[in-house]
């Protein structure tokens, strides 16, 4: 419902969300599978609006960040996993309360930089957002071209990370069950944002999408913080 209602989020928040009550590996790696579904059509339909050298420039930089951030998902305890899931999804709720003021495009290795950090996240987390967002706020002045940008940009981010994840062993059964299980319910909670933008996003958009992340990082923080104390 968050992504239909503000255009990302599904992995910020499903992703703790479900390791708040699953092992947050084949959460993740179910993550990457039903992202990388879904927005192979957002892929296709926004590549013609798509800032490409951006957006190449980013895939570059998560195909170095992905490998690491999936090596600390298989090597980290699970609290520690949380606790890290839980200062991510409240980075970004920090990003959509504080928006970075455009002003200029900036240095070219700044989008690879981004691109590493977002594959990091990616690999940890499923979570390639927060710093490709970041970096299109600082870049793009463009708010549609960013909008189509990142929508381009995310699924290859979710495939990049697809045969690492097999290789480490991540993506099996449960991890299929769990997108299998999860696709359909995740394009009938897109139908219901998309309808609900519709009604109340001219007035709603941004104190939903920030009470959301922020409701979701507070719990995964929690749960994290629980399990390191045991």
């Amino acid at each position: 419902m968050l992504r239909g209602f503000t255009g990302f989020g599904f992995a910020v928040v499903a992703v703790p969300l479900a390791s708040l009550v699953l092992p947050p590996q084949p959460v993740v790696a179910a993550a990457l599978l039903m992202q990388a579904a879904i927005g192979a059509r957002d892929c296709f339909a926004e590549a013609s609006r798509a800032d490409w050298r951006s957006v190449r420039r980013l895939t570059f930089g998560a195909a170095i960040g992905t490998p690491l951030g999936l090596l600390a998902l298989a090597a980290l305890p699970i609290a520690w996993v949380r606790l890290g899931l839980g200062v991510l999804v409240m980075g970004a709720t920090f990003i959509t309360w504080r928006p970075v003021r455009h002003r200029g495009p900036p240095a070219r290795p700044w989008a690879v930089f981004a691109g590493v950090c977002s594959g990091i996240s990616n690999g940890l987390a499923a979570m390639s957002g927060p710093p490709a967002i970041v970096y299109f706020l600082a870049a793009e002045n463009d708010r549609a071209r960013m909008r189509s940008s990142l929508m381009t940009y995310f699924p290859l981010a979710s495939l990049l990370a697809l045969p690492p994840a097999w290789y480490g062993g991540m993506i099996g059964w449960p991890s299929l069950i769990i997108a299998g299980c999860g696709l359909p319910i995740m394009v009938t909670g897109g139908w219901a944002g998309t309808w609900l933008f519709r009604r109340y996003g001219q007035t709603a958009y941004r104190p939903t999408a920030i009470l959301s992340l922020a409701l979701t990082g507070l719990a995964a923080i929690a749960r994290g913080l629980g399990g390191m104390l045991q």
